[in-house]
């Protein structure tokens, strides 16, 4: 009997809790990937409100293609709503545009010779809640 309290005390005070998580899908805080071949931003907000905007690493050449995926779903707009997402290229020229006013899927495949060579992010979120996740890929296997 005594082995067994002492087993019981031993799993009790063992167990590890849940990891806690600085990024992902954990509300209000962005996950961000920018690798040479690939750029992903989820957000999972709940009244979030923030201005990012990135340099993309994305390394393309004319001879490439770009698959662009963006997707809202779970949106919850009110009139103070603004939120937006901007890619743009080097010249500063804007490459894709989306106010965020409704759930949407899109996606694109384009060649990176007639959209130029995409270099910029931005996301500006006021009041967001909803789940958005923006893609650009280089040369997917499709």
């Amino acid at each position: 009997m005594r082995y067994k309290y002492i087993s019981v005390f031993f799993i009790y005070f063992s167990c590890v809790s849940p990891p806690k998580y600085d990024d992902g899908l954990i509300e209000n805080i962005p996950a961000i990937v920018n690798d040479d071949d690939y750029f992903s931003l989820s957000v999972n907000g709940n009244n979030y409100n923030d201005s990012l905007s990135w340099e993309l690493n994305l390394d393309l050449s004319d001879f490439d293609e770009v698959l662009t995926t963006f997707i809202v779903r779970d949106l919850n707009v009110s009139p103070s709503d603004s939120s937006y997402i901007i890619a743009s290229i080097v010249t500063g020229d804007t490459i894709f545009k989306a106010n965020i006013q409704s759930e949407v899927i899109f996606s694109s495949i384009d060649s990176a010779k007639f959209i130029g060579e995409i270099k910029k992010v931005i996301f500006k979120a006021e009041n967001f809640e909803g789940k958005l996740e923006y893609q650009i890929i280089k040369n997917p296997n499709l």
